[in-house]
């Protein structure tokens, strides 16, 4: 079944992650979808608010049969597209089972995809690849290195990932296999670092930087991913929300306010907050404070048929409500 031609015929989908974010927000868009038949989980847990569409597989990426375990169930039951979407953005306090989830977890979906012929694979990625340097250009394209940040294990593994599926779609140049690069996601559901950095009521910040920040609305990545079902491409493809503001601005936005600290003052500050549980971003992100990293979202109009329908700052003031 051709998925990049809508309306031939009953969608079968797979999602790992499904009770993730992103998944959440996949979800509902794949069951309210009238030519998605079926929606096939593959996950530790089953996702609490399932419906007649879904079937749930029990497999946990990290273990050592995973990947034949997943062979087996998308051989017994083939799907259309398999997204991806085991990717943890909630706080990590154990960097060694995330980079196993991220990057060996990535390893056994790549084979078992590759060993069942999935005609479609979509992966999640983040803007915050590219890196944030201060030789950036004004607008990072799909096809600038990606920089990432050295010492966040966070953003590497991400870059590492985007490796092992760049590697892959080269070695199946018949399957549509699309990575989207999500500025940060915004949102009253959502729970990330820039989440949880902007709804701390006052947000620390360099003294002397006031870095551009893009933002995507968590009702925007929903489209996005729900769009990439049917996308008649390959690739990468950054998914930003319209327009960038200064960090400052953003902060306000979102109703919290900015608190500029030289940087011994500002790395305090983030150990202090960190060490009370309060959410900040982390010490290792400190790049995205500093510089900025703003991304050309062109491709995804003309690939995904993808255009924003939030700007940056009301995806910053949904946070108010959240």
């Amino acid at each position: 079944m051709d998925v990049s031609r809508p309306g031939k015929g009953r969608l079968r989908v797979a999602v790992t992650g499904a009770s993730g974010d992103y998944g959440r927000l996949l979800l509902s868009r794949l069951e309210q979808d009238p030519e998605v038949e079926s929606i096939l989980v593959l996950d530790v847990a089953r996702p609490p608010d399932g419906n007649a569409k879904m079937e749930f597989h029990r497999v946990d990426l990290t273990r050592y049969d995973a990947e034949s375990e997943l062979t087996d169930a998308l051989t017994e039951r083939p799907v259309d597209a398999l997204y991806h979407l085991a990717f943890l953005f909630g706080p990590i306090r154990n960097g060694s089972m995330a980079h196993e989830l991220e990057v060996i977890g990535t390893m056994n979906v790549l084979t078992a995809a590759g060993r069942s012929r999935l005609p479609r694979l979509v992966v999640p990625s983040m803007t915050a690849v590219y890196g944030a340097r201060g030789n950036n250009p004004a607008m990072l394209r799909e096809d600038s290195p990606l920089q990432g940040c050295p010492h966040s294990r966070f953003v590497t593994d991400k870059v590492e990932v985007e490796g092992q599926v760049r590697a892959f779609r080269e070695r199946h140049p018949d399957m549509r296999v699309l990575v989207l690069r999500f500025a940060p996601v915004l949102g009253p559901s959502v729970d990330n670092p820039a989440t949880r950095f902007l709804r701390n009521p006052v947000v620390p910040t360099l003294l002397g930087f006031d870095p551009l920040w893009q933002g995507l609305h968590e009702e925007d990545a929903a489209r996005a991913l729900h769009l990439a079902l049917r996308a008649d491409t390959s690739g990468e493809i950054n998914v930003v929300g319209r327009g960038v503001m200064p960090l400052s601005g953003l902060i306000q936005q979102a109703g919290a306010r900015p608190l500029p600290l030289p940087g011994p003052l500002f790395r305090a500050a983030l150990h202090a907050l960190d060490a009370v549980g309060a959410g900040t971003l982390p010490v290792a992100l400190l790049d995205y404070i500093h510089y900025s990293w703003v991304a050309d979202g062109e491709r995804a109009e003309s690939a995904l048929g993808f255009i924003p329908l939030h700007h940056v700052r009301d995806a910053a003031a949904a946070l108010k409500r959240s």
